[in-house]
């Protein structure tokens, strides 16, 4: 029997050098997101993620709707396009704020506070429809004594439906399925967003885990690629007694110091008026320009430049293209 082992340790060990040889290898690795888009300077976009819902049929060991949204959120900070509002735990900050607001709780000037959470206007979220898991023969693999030894790797792909939804209108502004495979993609950015749970940190070295990331990957290049035909918008949030303008987006959108801003009047939002359905918005009509005189983390300080001086909280603000 020690002579059948030592023989089947060497078969396999020249079947592993003739794989590693043949054609039969791991594809490479795929590019993270942030790779796949380049460097990106300009201003940042506001999105939340939405529990994946499994329709796929597939049930197992893994969360597959909370691995993918934690997987999608890490994914997208990685494309450095997006400041990350959490949504995933929001009914915990919703309920906190309620008790505060209550009168139950001891009374403090630092607790948390209603009206404060900063909303997003786009959500992703997404479906995952198919899931595959399997052995596929790689050829090199002994037969001794009826135990096939060695030749055969895991396999697994996985097919989502990724969406993009503006939160305004709740119409799905983006929609695409891309399907990942094991052994195309790494981890990406360490799952930076909300830390790694035990179930997630096993989930992304199992085949099935590989393949999720592949498609998330491809799934964030896809939204930040779209994110790019959005105007970036802000609002005012008062006028100070100095005459500077106080917007809502400050550095950890990517303001600076000199970039000018227009001052947008809402256009009206157009109504079906059989279904109800939000058709779109009319063009906003611009009523004066900003120049940025100083950030801060969350908030900048503008300038008016030309029309309206004294714009009234609520006014938006955007980019000019």
């Amino acid at each position: 029997m020690t002579s059948v082992v030592r023989f089947a340790a060497s078969v396999l060990i020249a079947a592993a050098a003739a794989r590693a040889q043949g054609p039969a290898v791991a594809p490479p690795k795929g590019e993270r997101p942030a790779a796949r888009l380049g460097e990106y300077r300009g201003l940042k976009h506001a999105i939340g993620c939405k529990g994946f819902v499994n329709e796929s049929g597939w049930r197992g060991h893994w969360e597959l709707g909370e691995n993918l949204t934690i997987m999608l959120e890490s994914a997208l900070q990685d494309t450095g396009r997006f400041v990350l509002v959490e949504r995933e735990r929001l009914r915990d900050v919703l309920t906190e704020q309620d008790l505060a607001a209550s009168g139950r709780a001891a009374g403090a000037s630092k607790v948390a506070q209603t009206g404060l959470v900063r909303p997003a206007r786009y959500l992703a979220t997404g479906a995952v429809t198919d899931v595959t898991e399997g052995q596929q023969g790689l050829g090199g693999g002994v037969n001794i004594r009826g135990i096939r030894l060695g030749g055969t790797r895991s396999e697994a792909s996985l097919t989502v439906i990724v969406k993009l939804i503006d939160t305004t209108t709740g119409e799905i502004v983006a929609k695409e399925k891309v399907t990942g495979k094991a052994g195309r993609t790494g981890l990406t950015g360490g799952l930076t967003v909300r830390g790694v749970s035990a179930d997630l940190g096993g989930f992304v070295k199992t085949p099935l885990g590989e393949a999720a990331q592949d498609c998330i990957n491809q799934a964030a290049a896809i939204i930040a690629r779209k994110m790019e035909e959005f105007p970036f918008e802000g609002s005012v949030i008062k006028t100070g007694d100095d005459g500077l303008v106080i917007v809502n987006r400050g550095a950890q959108y990517g303001l600076q110091p000199g970039q000018e801003l227009q001052l947008v009047r809402p256009g009206q939002v157009l109504l079906d008026p059989d279904t109800g359905e939000v058709l779109e918005r009319e063009q906003g009509r611009p009523i004066g320009r900003l120049r940025v005189a100083r950030v801060t983390e969350k908030v900048a300080y503008c300038e008016p430049v030309e029309g309206e001086a004294r714009p009234g909280p609520g006014t938006t603000v955007i980019l000019p293209r």
